[in-house]
């Protein structure tokens, strides 16, 4: 059953290396069907020789012809899917095992148990590597070898997975064969296809794997004679406050406090001399779907500011918040930031120092949502 196994993942290491490839070459122009129709049949050549030899090996390629084209449907409707990854892995088990419902029913439920196992691996290697990113080891030559390993892990599983069920359909052993020259030339070019091809998307990984973020920052110079201010605090999408306001990270004198005013929740600020005030939040891992980015860009509320959908805002477009200065004098910088943590930051600042007076007043934020890679 090991040998089932081991020569499973290769098969799927040999197809999927040679659609990467082709997909680093032409992109997804190549088409999601006939790359799959290409994973599918190398697969079937390869582990049907193993297995069975010539005969075999030509059954299971024509497998995969048909096998293609089915998986490669659910890829395209439920790319993004969590169940993606299982069904497409459990419908080619399925098709491999034709003509015989039994060997069409264990090859698909091994399958879909290999498929939920890779997809879960590799989500497992994910959450490690935005752990280690996170913690302070960005930057370190280990991490994307860890990523590649985990991405390896994910595709090998599912591979030996469809030929572990095969091993059970059959009822036989492996009986070991002689695999030509050409053969083992093409297999081990294939792994080290995947090998090179996958470690390119496994340092894009680490190079923007952070999780996602808030963050608030004020700058205040209030000179020496002791001051209070109250400027907006953020609140999520059921009104309450972040929890990143409960311990600030404050440099110079100053204390803070979250109170309620007419104009809705604030922190006020009490201090004097030069104050910094800087809060920050992560979210966890983001979603990487459009969808997810429009509902977390959009799930907070500047507490003092008619504003909302803020993630709709492009370009140089503004904000005005509600700003109290006890006294005349002292100056403000203020900026908010939403971090996506995969590509997207929405930034609002005050573009210069302002010079606040006494009492309530408007302060307009400028900025918008970019993009970085």
């Amino acid at each position: 059953m090991l040998s089932y196994g081991i020569h499973g993942a290769l098969g799927l290491f040999m197809g999927i290396g040679l659609l990467m490839l082709i997909l680093l070459i032409f992109g997804l122009s190549a088409g999601i069907i006939p790359g799959l129709i290409l994973v599918f049949v190398i697969y079937g050549a390869y582990v049907g020789y193993v297995f069975g030899g010539q005969r075999s090996s030509s059954r299971l390629a024509k497998m995969g012809v048909i096998a293609g084209p089915f998986c490669g449907i659910v890829a395209s409707f439920y790319l993004d899917s969590v169940v993606s990854y299982p069904v497409i892995v459990a419908i080619a088990g399925l098709i491999f095992g034709l003509p015989r419902i039994k060997n069409m029913v264990t090859l698909s439920v091994s399958g879909a148990s290999g498929g939920a196992m890779g997809y879960g691996m590799y989500v497992l290697g994910e959450n490690i590597i935005y752990l280690l990113n996170n913690s302070g080891m960005r930057g370190s030559l280990l991490i994307p070898f860890i990523a590649l390993f985990f991405f390896l892990l994910a595709i090998g599983i599912a591979g030996a997975s469809i030929a572990t069920g095969m091993y059970f359909a059959q009822g036989t052993a492996y009986t070991r064969r002689e695999i030509p020259r050409f053969l083992k030339i093409a297999r081990n070019t294939g792994v080290a296809l995947t090998v090179l091809v996958l470690f390119y998307p496994s340092i894009i990984l680490v190079s923007i794997a952070h999780y996602a973020s808030t963050s608030e920052s004020v700058h205040i110079e209030a000179g020496n004679e002791k001051t209070i201010l109250y400027v907006p605090v953020l609140l999520d999408e059921n009104g309450e406050v972040l929890e990143m306001f409960e311990k600030p990270a404050i440099t110079g004198n100053a204390t803070t406090a979250i109170i309620d005013t007419d104009y809705g929740k604030a922190l006020e600020i009490s201090g004097s001399g030069v104050i910094g005030i800087n809060m920050r939040q992560t979210h966890g891992i983001p979603e990487k779907t459009q969808e997810a980015t429009e509902k977390f860009m959009n799930g907070f509320t500047i507490s003092t500011s008619d504003s909302t959908h803020y993630g709709d805002i492009k370009g140089s477009q503004t904000v005005d918040i509600w700003v109290y200065s006890e006294y005349d004098g002292p100056g403000l910088r203020f900026s908010v930031s939403r971090d996506n943590g995969w590509g997207a930051v929405l930034s609002l600042y005050t573009e210069e120092h302002r010079r606040l007076t006494e009492g309530w007043q408007v302060v307009r934020l400028s900025g918008g949502t970019i993009m970085y890679d």
